[in-house]
């Protein structure tokens, strides 16, 4: 996005230097772009700026033209190091805090590139993106979500304990509603993990992995982890060929929720079959339930695709979570009708 935005500058800059070019028209573009934006001369002079910029600084436009960028820089370290990798042709891009006139530190990503016109430098361009507003929304969040996941793991343990205590004291025929309780309460704490993990991958820096593993082993990990929690449930594990996926330690967690989802929302006796098909380039998991099915018009709102829908199927979290992963490896998950009378979840993923 950012070095688009720049190559545009670059390109009126180009054009500029063409006679057939009018001049205003390349000032009027430039002026009327919404991020605030800086061109300055080989020695870093500053030569123009958009009106988002002077908005955005504070400063009027007598003040920044002349003047260096390093005025707006609140850390000279970080000046110098744009400074130095600009020296050596090569554009800079990073996330840091800068200073409005009025002394306001705001936060986003700024890139700054060299103009090269003919293979000679012209002077460069510089842009800025407000993030402000999006890293005080997260940092909320952020902090929301672990008193929340704290609170929770806190107060359920000692519900789990207290449940201990109470059956000991119950006749054996109240045991099977305790036991319906306790599996509850762990559903909550697996589900208050599960949210520290979506939280990572939303709101923490974070890049697209390349780390692989072996689809096989995962997937017997994860059939041996429900069964032990599922003694009611049939699992089985159909097919699995040798091949490896991108994806990482979240994949037998998604695996799993799937798995569960398909468990504890069958009220006969619950039989998930996990299969593995190989191709050239990809791996299609499927895991087939003979649970009760989902009508059409559900299947895309289980995984909270939708801002509005009513998961019917499932505890929605589960699976929007299941759903995040799979993006996150840039595979696919839909579901579809089997022929037990339930559905299947198709997971595709790539292959390094």
């Amino acid at each position: 996005m950012f070095y688009n935005s720049i190559q545009v500058f670059w390109l009126f800059l180009l054009l500029h230097k063409m006679p057939e070019v009018d001049h205003q028209l390349y000032k009027k573009a430039f002026r009327k772009t919404e991020n605030p934006t800086i061109i300055m001369d080989r020695d870093y002079i500053i030569r123009d700026v958009n009106q988002a910029c002077i908005e955005f600084t504070g400063y009027p436009r007598d003040e920044l033209i002349g003047n260096t960028p390093q005025m707006l820089f609140p850390d000279p370290d970080v000046y110098q190091v744009v400074v130095e990798q600009l020296e050596n042709d090569q554009p800079w891009q990073e996330y840091f805090e800068t200073k409005t006139k009025d002394g306001y530190l705001v936060y986003g990503q700024g890139s700054v590139m060299p103009l090269i016109v003919n293979g000679d430098k012209q002077g460069y361009s510089g842009i800025f993106t407000d993030l402000t507003e999006r890293r005080q929304h997260e940092k909320a969040l952020q902090v929301i979500h672990r008193v929340l996941r704290h609170d929770l793991k806190n107060e359920m343990n000692l519900l789990l304990g207290y449940l201990d205590t109470i059956k000991a004291d119950l006749p054996e025929k109240s045991h099977h509603q305790v036991q319906k309780v306790s599996e509850m309460g762990q559903r909550l704490l697996r589900r208050a993990d599960k949210a520290r993990s979506l939280e990572q991958l939303l709101y923490e820096e974070f890049e697209q992995p390349n780390n692989t593993v072996k689809l096989g082993s995962v997937v017997e990990s994860t059939a041996d982890e429900c069964r032990q929690r599922f003694s009611n449930a049939e699992i089985s594990v159909a097919s699995l060929p040798v091949c490896e996926v991108v994806a990482d330690g979240l994949l037998e967690k998604a695996l799993e929720s799937v798995v569960e989802n398909a468990v504890i929302h069958n009220d006969s006796e619950p039989r998930v079959e996990i299969a593995v098909e190989e191709h050239e380039t990809t791996a299609d998991i499927r895991i087939a339930d003979n649970g009760p099915g989902i009508p059409d018009e559900y299947k895309d709102q289980i995984f909270g695709r939708e801002e509005q829908g009513d998961l019917r199927h499932g505890d929605g979290f589960s699976l929007y979570f299941v759903d995040c992963v799979i993006d996150l490896y840039r595979g696919s998950i839909e579901v579809t009708d089997n022929d037990w009378g339930g559905v299947t979840f198709e997971i595709c993923l790539h292959k390094p």
